[in-house]
């Protein structure tokens, strides 16, 4: 904090020269997604490292406060990161590799045999780890998964319309039918009866 004379009397007031850290962005094409049993963990590409969302990787954890486990981790195992998702750019808190494989080691629950967690652990270990090590990613890349998401709501709202399209066809229809009913009664009632 410093201290400056305000321009309105001789007095100092001090003022905050408080710094905003900027805080990265990803792109779509930086993040890919992997599923565990429901649950979504994002993995952001950041200078070729994988970094982790720490919210989906609590989530899959069965650890409900996430902001907990982020105090027990160095500075330079997490960072604010701006991520765009479905409600816009969000910044969010990622955790490096280390910072990931801390998360894992530390929660009680993935050391117990048959819960969610632990089933998330050795998944993990098990498959995930060694083909990002090997392939540099695993997954669904996040702007395949968002432009699916879109081409299948365009397709759901298209198919709605053309079953209202279709409901109201059937109307007509009934209503087509009954007229020429009406029309063979009225103009050759000695017809048998159409329909």
């Amino acid at each position: 904090m410093t201290i400056e004379k305000s321009r309105f009397n001789s007095e100092a007031a001090p003022q905050s020269c408080v710094t905003q850290k900027i805080i990265p962005q990803a792109v779509e094409g930086d993040i890919s997604v992997i599923r565990f049993g429901g649950i979504k963990v994002r993995i952001v590409n950041m200078g070729g490292d994988p970094w982790f969302i720490a919210k989906d990787v609590c989530a899959a954890l069965e650890i409900v406060d996430h902001k907990v486990p982020m105090r027990r981790l160095n500075d330079n195992e997490k960072e604010g990161y701006s991520i765009p998702t479905l409600g816009g750019i969000q910044t969010m808190t990622i955790v490096s590799e280390s910072g990931f494989y801390k998360l894992i080691a530390r929660s009680r629950k993935a050391s117990i045999p048959g819960t969610a967690a632990n089933r998330f652990s050795e998944w993990v270990f098990g498959e995930v780890i060694p083909s990002i090590r090997k392939t540099g990613s695993y997954g669904v890349p996040f702007a395949f998964l968002n432009d699916h998401s879109k081409r299948k709501a365009a397709y759901d709202k298209k198919a709605s319309k053309r079953g209202k399209d279709l409901q109201a066809c059937k109307g007509e229809k009934s209503r087509l039918i009954a007229e020429e009913v009406e029309l063979w009664r009225k103009y050759q009632p000695q017809l048998p009866e159409v329909h």
